[in-house]
């Protein structure tokens, strides 16, 4: 991970120096986790990612997680605050220690998360180091993480590889005639094992709160029919009959990084509206990847899906998006949305899923993770993303 943290920081450096920034500190999980390759899964005490342009890094990190940053950090400068063990900490408070490691040089314009720190940390920020001005570097964070290097790729097919073992699984259990929350045992206990087997020298941990870790991040859970328009709920104990839509959605996240499979399932012979809205459906996607190549616009790809969506009657339940950038979050940029004007370029991973849902009768959504490659994309996930029709047992 070295090589690839320290081309990042020089990235990070080159657009500091670009816009005039002295010193950031980075304090968002995912976003410390992408400079320093170290995340610690519970966050109770914060970790902050200290970067003047013209020093090297530094890893502040609280007593208790000195062992944890000290093995798996890319960063050489860790730094300690509070008190655990023999640890001995530049400060008890971290707003202290943060001070004590950017020294008496005067900030002149200092970059904060400012989208996620709390009103009490950016006030304590302030008065602790009195920087000449703060601007907020979300922008240039979330710009410079949109294009994926060749570690990270490799971390998301892995991820995309847990899932489509997840959705075979899930898929399975609900044919057997399993409840919603049944199947979504069984799919995350498939990939759990298959992790076991084949994966489990990597992290499957995904960032957590100051309440709580979140050791595992292999989930499934499946709604039916008018459960389908919740968008994410947990799963019931509901056993889907003939008739009914029912959607397994599979997520994973391997080293910090994501992708998820979700397929929206026919269960038995299901009626004329809801067979129209799933065939739109599956010329919706058709309609993006007829389209999907570098250069081309969010925006247009949207378009694409929506232009086909009206065409076949369901101009008024239009989807906000028909796919979001996935990486370090579930939830990143690209972001397919019909004013989105970036244009695609290799290296962006997100999912295509042109859906829609109402909660009159449900919705249909089949989401695939997908890569822009240097000529064309490729569909990450494997699983058959056509018609999907199962007869319970």
């Amino acid at each position: 991970m070295r090589a690839y943290i320290a081309k990042r920081i020089e990235k990070l450096r080159g657009n500091m120096k670009k816009e005039n920034i002295q010193t950031v500190i980075i304090e968002k999980p995912e976003n410390v986790m992408y400079y320093s390759s170290f995340n610690p899964i519970i966050y109770s005490m914060p970790v902050l990612f200290i970067f003047d342009v013209d020093k090297e890094p530094c890893l502040l990190v609280h007593a208790l997680r000195a062992a944890h940053a000290r093995e798996e950090s890319a960063l050489d400068n860790i730094q300690v605050y509070g008190q655990w063990g023999n640890n001995k900490p530049v400060a008890v408070d971290i707003i202290d220690a943060a001070k004590a490691i950017l020294g008496e040089t005067k900030v002149n314009r200092l970059g904060l998360e400012l989208d996620y720190l709390s009103v009490d940390t950016y006030r304590k920020l302030v008065k602790k180091i009195a920087p000449r001005e703060i601007i907020s570097v979300t922008d240039l964070v979330c710009r410079q993480k949109i294009e994926k290097d060749s570690w990270e790729i490799q971390q998301i097919r892995k991820a995309a590889e847990l899932t489509d073992y997840g959705f075979v699984q899930t898929l399975e259990a609900l044919t057997k005639g399993c409840s919603e929350a049944e199947a979504s045992t069984e799919g995350q206990y498939a990939m759990r094992k298959l992790w076991q087997e084949k994966f489990s020298d990597a992290e499957v941990a995904a960032y957590g709160t100051a309440g709580g870790g979140k050791v595992d991040s292999l989930q499934v859970w499946c709604l039916s029919n008018e459960h389908i328009a919740y968008g994410c709920d947990c799963p019931r104990n509901y056993y889907p009959k003939n008739g009914d839509l029912t959607l397994p959605m599979v997520w994973a996240t391997v080293n910090g990084y994501h992708a998820e499979t979700e397929r929206t399932v026919m269960v038995g012979n299901i009626d004329a509206f809801k067979q129209h809205a799933y065939d739109s459906m599956l010329k919706a996607r058709e309609a993006i990847f007829k389209i999907l190549k570098p250069g081309i616009a969010a925006k247009d790809v949207y378009r694409a899906a929506a232009n086909v969506y009206e065409q076949n009657g369901f101009g008024q339940i239009l989807p906000g998006r028909v796919g979001h950038g996935v990486g370090c979050t579930a939830h990143d940029l690209p972001s397919l949305t019909m004013n989105n004007e970036l244009i695609l370029e290799p290296g962006m991973v997100f999912t295509v899923e042109p859906g829609i849902m109402d909660s009159t009768w449900g919705g249909v959504r089949h989401s695939d993770t997908v890569l822009m490659t240097e000529t064309g994309y490729e569909v990450l996930t494997k699983v058959d993303s056509g018609s999907i029709k199962i007869s319970i047992k």
